[in-house]
């Protein structure tokens, strides 16, 4: 329980010092831990945000000893806090071989937004722009611009890009401030275990896990432009055996877009003969449910689900584009046991009604993305040394019946294969050294790339460190780069059709006297 309000603490770890056996708390905070032989034992209570605690017991065969822990709340400081983003395995923040920044759960929960992505504004590396009243483009340590993708963002180890496009539309992530945990931000190149296109960074969302975290949470919040948006979360423990968990969070949110009244001096300015009418409309809907179910201390399986719509205005690279009933899906399941991490999910797009304010053609994209993942780590060495192994398989098959990928539509399925590992060397009680590699194939290319990594952390104390990296990032290009095909806009009076095209095969240029240059693929 806790010390000091005296409430029970559910999702406590309790070990028993120098074994394998332990449980965790239930909602009541009560524990059972079965089979211990007869002996002096000594047991530890672990909980994040609250000081460890061991004590001794001694159990006598066919008799029940019962042992009560009373934890102390603790302050976390930052070079303790255990990330997972930098390596791909819990470690600390201060020896981990990368520039990493984490927002806690504390610093979360002050924040009252309708999308997670605002926590992110104040931190260090991490440029944003606003394009709309609930639209941020985000990129680490680059420079920003419309329908972006630069940054790899993950969702509970799930990307959650859009599939196909590869655009980071926040407003339909299914991260609401409600229930995240934290966020681990690493700035940098993490093509060496992320594969390619990772040259960035990683910005990975960390949701509240329901045995830690039971109950019930509700946001309500409001502001300028008609805004108005709720969040809620429950989550809750089974009481039969305790080893199965749920939770359910959503959110809704509506305003009224920016805009430009043709009435107004001042914007009609930046208004021509051309112009078009906007919808500024703006509202989405997020749905999520998850179950969780420990096996043991050890081995638990997890899935989860979600989706979310979207009606608003969005920047693209051929101009505006009115999303309608833009929906997002996504179904993940992962299996934890011990050093074993394996996972498959599929993200899901279905672009609804979705237009183009410059010509009207409709956008279709019913497109989606799989990936297989499974990870292995191990100690050698006396434990000095620590392994990572891992592959995965991600494929990317685009459906937008011409109106995206044109010419290009069907055989345009990206599917790429990734092997990669790292090793972590304890030269000394201060110093570290991790080598990493990865090599990706690409179906496309159909050749393997080799992303490297190399890094030394020296740590001075217990709240700064020294590090030296090197990392060698690979970027292919992605399914727009690559089989975009989609009409951009008209010239000439409507009679010459500009296209926005990708260069898969590359393009030659040709002379020709009576009509000029040109460029032509090949």
């Amino acid at each position: 329980m806790d010390a000091e309000s005296g409430e029970t603490l559910p999702g406590v770890n309790i070990i028993v010092v120098g074994s394998t056996m332990g449980a965790a708390s239930n909602i009541d905070g009560n524990y059972e831990v079965r089979n211990v032989p007869a002996g002096n034992y000594r047991v530890s209570a672990d909980f994040i945000g609250y000081q460890s605690d061991t004590l001794s017991v001694t159990v006598v065969a066919g008799q029940t000893a019962r042992l009560n822990f009373s934890l102390a709340t603790a302050a976390i400081e930052l070079g303790n806090v255990v990330v997972v983003s930098a390596s791909r395995r819990a470690e600390k923040s201060l020896e981990a071989p990368a520039s990493i920044s984490v927002i806690n759960e504390a610093e979360i929960r002050g924040e009252i937004a309708p999308t997670s992505v605002a926590i992110l504004r104040n931190t260090t590396g991490v440029d944003m722009a606003q394009t709309g009243v609930d639209r941020q483009e985000v990129v680490l340590r680059g420079f920003n611009n419309a329908f972006s993708g630069a940054a790899f963002i993950l969702t509970d180890f799930r990307q959650a890009a859009v599939p196909s496009l590869g655009v980071n539309i926040h407003s339909i992530m299914p991260n609401m401030t409600v229930d995240i945990d934290k966020v681990e931000i690493v700035r940098g190149p993490g093509s060496a275990l992320y594969g390619p296109g990772v040259d960035a960074g990683v910005i990975h969302y960390i949701t509240k896990d329901p045995f830690q975290y039971p109950g019930t949470s509700i946001s309500v919040g409001g502001g300028e432009r008609n805004l108005a948006f709720t969040q809620f979360r429950t989550a809750g423990v089974s009481q039969a055996n305790g080893k199965l968990a749920y939770k359910f969070s959503g959110q809704y949110s509506r305003a009224d877009d920016w805009e430009l009244d043709p009435n107004n001096p001042v914007d009609a300015i930046q208004l021509d003969g051309n112009a078009r009418p906007r919808d500024y409309d703006y509202q989405k809907i997020n749905l999520n449910a998850l179950l969780k179910y420990r096996f043991n201390n050890e081995v638990s399986f997890t899935l989860n689900g979600g989706y979310a719509a979207l009606d608003g205005t969005v920047q693209t690279g051929i101009g505006t584009v009115r999303a309608e009933d833009f929906g997002y899906s996504y179904l993940q399941g992962r299996l934890q046991a011990g050093r074993l991490f394996a996972q498959v999910y599929k993200n899901f797009n279905n672009a609804g009604k979705s237009f183009v304010y410059d010509n009207g053609l409709a956008v279709v994209d019913n497109s989606t993305q799989l990936n297989v993942q499974a990870q292995y780590d191990f100690d050698m060495l006396n434990d000095n040394m620590n392994v990572i192994v891992g592959v995965d398989m991600d494929q990317t098959t685009p459906e937008t019946e011409g109106t995206i990928n044109g010419r290009n539509e069907g055989s345009d399925e990206v599917t790429e294969l990734g092997a990669y590992a790292q090793s972590l060397f304890k030269l000394g009680s201060k110093l570290d050294l991790t080598l990493a590699a990865r090599g990706d194939y690409n179906n496309i290319f159909e050749k393997w790339e080799f992303s490297p990594r190399a890094a030394l952390v020296f740590k001075l104390n217990n709240t700064n460190s020294l590090r030296a990296t090197y990392n060698r990032a690979v970027t292919l290009p992605g399914n727009n780069s690559l089989n975009l095909d989609i009409v951009a806009g008209t010239a000439g009076g409507g009679l010459i059709t500009v296209r926005g095209r990708g260069a898969r095969d590359g393009y030659t240029w040709q002379r020709n006297s009576a009509y000029g240059t040109f460029a032509n693929s090949d």
